[in-house]
């Protein structure tokens, strides 16, 4: 379960009222980006995750403060929360409801076992399928069929962005590392509406890396399903703590 648990935390931790982005190419064709604007969010998934060692399943309940904090409960199954967890800027906090125990977490440690630079920013954009590097003027952008292609380079890594030419949704996202040449690709389908702003109600993600001890290739999988999104409700509580009871993993 502890596995379960820290597995979905690094991968979670996936319109008319949107802002939009006006960006210029060496074309000088616009690119207005339907980004989702909030200050707040409250999203019901189905999560699923795969990797040579697990097949695993769990219903997320996921509040949002942009910026701030990620608030989130996981139940595998039966109705019973299996844990309950935060992600802040730099720390990730996960209790353990079944054992009574609790875990503190570096958000360095995802960077350091997948390789990318996960960060909470980064986290939250992979949930509400917005553009996660923002596009910059000596970026490489062409047109395709049914898509605008944005390349980019940030940090070791090479980033392809595809821009969907109807929705001005990012739809699919894929980075490589140069160094390291893990790989994370992300697939975001069936748009809808919410409140008059569109959102992906399915991402896809897949991420091939190597292992630090002996370098074996790995891949993980994960699919996150929103059957439910509420935007800036006032109301969230996202009160946390750990119980004394409870002994550290």
């Amino acid at each position: 379960m502890n596995r379960f648990i820290l597995c979905l935390t690094g991968l979670l931790i996936l319109s008319a009222c949107s802002k939009k982005l006006a960006i210029f190419s060496s074309k000088s064709e616009q690119l207005n980006l339907n980004n989702l604007e909030y200050e707040n969010l409250t999203i019901k998934s189905k999560i699923k995750y795969k990797d040579e060692n697990r097949d695993l399943k769990a219903t997320a309940n996921i509040r949002v403060r942009r910026d701030s904090i990620i608030w989130f409960s996981l139940t595998p199954g039966l109705g019973i929360e299996a844990a309950r967890g935060i992600v802040t800027k730099d720390s990730i906090i996960i209790l353990d409801k079944i054992h009574k125990e609790y875990q503190v977490l570096r958000v360095s440690e995802l960077s350091d076992k997948y390789h990318f630079d996960f960060d909470l920013k980064l986290i939250e954009s992979i949930i509400i399928g917005n553009l996660i590097w923002p596009i910059e003027s000596d970026d490489e952008i062409s047109k395709e069929e049914g898509y605008f292609k944005v390349q980019k380079s940030e940090g070791d890594l090479t980033v392809m962005n595809f821009i969907g030419s109807n929705s001005m949704k990012l739809e699919r996202m894929q980075a490589v590392s140069d160094t390291s040449k893990n790989a994370m690709k992300i697939e975001y389908v069936d748009f809808l509406k919410v409140d008059g702003k569109v959102v992906p109600s399915e991402i896809n993600m897949l991420i091939n890396y190597r292992s630090k001890r002996n370098r074996a290739k790995k891949e993980s999988k994960v699919q996150i399903r929103h059957s439910k999104i509420s935007i800036n409700n006032d109301n969230l509580n996202f009160g946390f703590s750990i119980p004394e009871k409870y002994d550290p993993m």
